[in-house]
């Protein structure tokens, strides 16, 4: 059994978003842009802190030759 509130919302975002095909064109990849930089930046984030201190640029100062 479906709310009232669940159909409503439904109508609404069917007659705003997934109507026309040119907006759901627009909706599918604004959501698919906006899911890869978020994504992206996370693990990013996540892979710089377990990796710190492991990394080239962490070590460089260490073996190369400074000029």
């Amino acid at each position: 059994m479906v709310s009232s509130f669940a159909k409503s919302f439904g109508s609404v975002l069917y007659r705003n978003f997934f109507k026309k095909e040119s907006t759901y064109f627009t909706t599918v990849v604004l959501s698919g842009v906006a899911f890869s930089l978020t994504f992206n930046t996370m693990f990013e984030k996540y892979w710089n802190k377990k990796t710190a201190g492991l990394k080239w640029e962490d070590i460089k100062d260490r073996y190369a030759a400074t000029d």
